[in-house]
């Protein structure tokens, strides 16, 4: 049976009922106005709450609120590194494609171009090339592809590259030959190129988690898995089990794909906005964030190994 409908003041009488604090009734009614209950207290009330449904002692909004801002700002700065990492492969991409069958448009085009001989990939490239052909009759959205267009009557791929999501440039990377596959991979020193392929399908799930609000801090990617990178191996966090990516392997994955400047102020980031929310609630303990999260304790000393 479908829960029925309640206003606000019913939504805060539930919350009261079930031992959570509020103080002011006025401002808990704009906090479910902006975000709404099912997003705020459905999403983030799991790590303040006993075993038998009800809020632990002292728990206030503000203490949901504060996980749900923590949450929002970590979604943000993932989403500014995997950007980093976005742009970084579009244009490894199209160099290495480009250097091997030229640059015509027909090119990218052509599944003879891909790794084609691999049974298992000619449906991911018949696909890959439909994607790419609808993209390319939307030239006229995109001022950069429309230009090329006109002055040289063809879009390179260094130009189509820039409209597709990431989505489409991990398969575009596991599309490709071998030898192209190798080339990318070499970019980076700690990745084979069949582990990037992995990396790249996680990192786009993380980024559209973000994209669309998602919660992020504790979720899990089962539909694929890399445990046995040679940083996993270093930090002692190797498995054979079946167990899905966490938030802790797409940091490892920034740290092999980030040059290390850049991987340095994604920890600083990172690091401030944990420890500001240990001090901005006693309700949610450093520890206990850290473990939803599949960080290790000592995450940030783990990652200057």
């Amino acid at each position: 049976m479908a829960k029925a409908f309640k206003t606000y003041n019913e939504q805060i009488e539930l919350l009261q009922k079930k031992n959570l604090a509020i103080e002011d009734v006025d401002k808990t009614i704009s906090l479910l106005k902006k975000y709404s209950y099912f997003t705020l207290i459905n999403g983030y009330k799991a790590p303040f709450k006993d075993k038998f449904g009800n809020y632990k002692n002292k728990t206030s909004i503000d203490d949901i609120i504060f996980l749900y801002t923590f949450d929002d700002n970590i979604r943000h700065i993932l989403m500014k590194y995997i950007l980093k990492i976005e742009l970084h492969i579009k244009s490894l991409i199209s160099y290495s494609f480009c250097k091997k069958f030229e640059v015509d448009e027909a090119a990218y085009q052509n599944a003879l171009n891909y790794n084609y001989t691999n049974a298992n990939l000619q449906k991911p490239i018949n696909d890959l090339i439909q994607i790419l052909g609808i993209q390319l009759k939307k030239a006229n959205q995109f001022p950069y592809m429309q230009h090329q267009a006109d002055e040289h009557k063809n879009i390179p791929l260094w130009a189509l590259t820039k409209a597709l999501t990431f989505g489409n440039v991990s398969k575009m990377y596991a599309c490709q030959k071998d030898s192209i596959k190798s080339e990318i991979a070499k970019e980076f020193s700690e990745v084979r190129e069949n582990e990037l392929a992995i990396m790249l399908d996680i990192l786009t799930r993380y980024r559209n988690v973000c994209a669309h609000n998602e919660r992020l801090y504790d979720f899990k990617y089962k539909d694929s898995r890399l445990k046995t990178t040679s940083y996993h191996q270093k930090f002692n966090l190797t498995t054979n089990n079946p167990v899905a990516s966490n938030l802790f392997d797409v940091v490892i994955f920034l740290k092999c794909l980030l040059d290390e400047a850049t991987f340095e102020a994604f920890v600083k980031d990172f690091s401030f906005e944990i420890n500001s929310l240990s001090e901005k609630t006693n309700q949610i303990q450093k520890s206990q964030i850290l473990k939803l999260m599949s960080f290790p304790q000592n995450w940030d000393e783990i990652l200057k190994i």
